[in-house]
């Protein structure tokens, strides 16, 4: 479904990411995590288009880019994406910024793209404020919504990016429970995030990330075990002692 071959990026003179290969197979669950500043996000963003990479090459089914994609929305139209901090408009209401997609990228009627929006906003329990505006709803609400947003185009594939990072440790749940669904229902998921018991309970496969390059890419029993590598020690010991 994703596949990175010798993926390379660089800001300036510093390399974020060197020599990435990674492949993901359709319904997989991928947990990417490592230290602040070790590449992420950056990976994440590389596989949308969003970051064009120096060499390398990036594989969305059957969409490839060297530096670019030739054609951005042959990728996007397979794939959704969270962020961090929601990116809704807020001058729109949650029904509309829903509808956006599906009648500007795929060119669905308005009222299909609404019966597309309010089906998507009511799997992630928002329907009931589709006629509000973004500010108005809770940081984990607008992250649902930022969910049924990339649901809308019905992709194959969802990235997140540390979805859960913005909201108040309360917040955290709710969101967290409307992706173990989409997990369990065989989204194909890649999903940058520190909630180590999320990655426990959803992943097939967890890839740690440091200084650019995946130290570790294992299963959670390999993961979590009694002889991880000594980055992920360091890791674990840090992000659970402040769970």
């Amino acid at each position: 479904m994703v596949e990175l071959v010798s993926l390379t990026k660089r800001f300036g003179a510093h390399t974020v990411l060197q020599d990435i290969n990674l492949k993901v197979y359709a319904g997989q669950k991928v947990v990417i995590c490592g230290p602040s500043g070790s590449g992420k996000s950056t990976l994440i963003r590389c596989i949308n288009g969003l970051d064009n990479i120096d060499s390398g090459e990036v594989i969305v089914r059957d969409a490839r880019s060297g530096n670019r994609y030739e054609r951005p929305s042959d990728v996007r139209k397979h794939v959704g994406m969270v962020f961090q901090s929601f990116n809704l408009f807020p001058h729109y209401t949650v029904l509309k910024n829903c509808m956006l997609a599906p009648m500007k990228v795929s060119g669905v009627d308005k009222e299909q793209a609404r019966e597309i929006a309010m089906k998507l906003l009511n799997k992630v329990r928002v329907g009931n404020q589709a006629e509000k505006f973004p500010p108005q709803l809770s940081g984990g609400q607008q992250q649902r919504v930022a969910i049924a947003r990339a649901l809308c185009l019905n992709p194959t594939v969802m990235l997140f990016d540390e979805p859960t990072s913005a909201l108040d440790p309360e917040m955290v749940k709710e969101v967290l429970e409307t992706m173990v669904t989409l997990a369990t229902e065989g989204m194909t998921m890649l999903c940058v995030t520190h909630e180590m018991a999320f990655a426990r309970r959803v992943a097939d496969r967890i890839v740690f990330v440091d200084s650019g390059k995946i130290l570790v890419d294992a299963t959670p029993e390999e993961f979590f075990g009694d002889a991880p590598h000594p980055r992920v020690r360091d890791f674990l010991g840090q992000v659970l002692s402040h769970a």
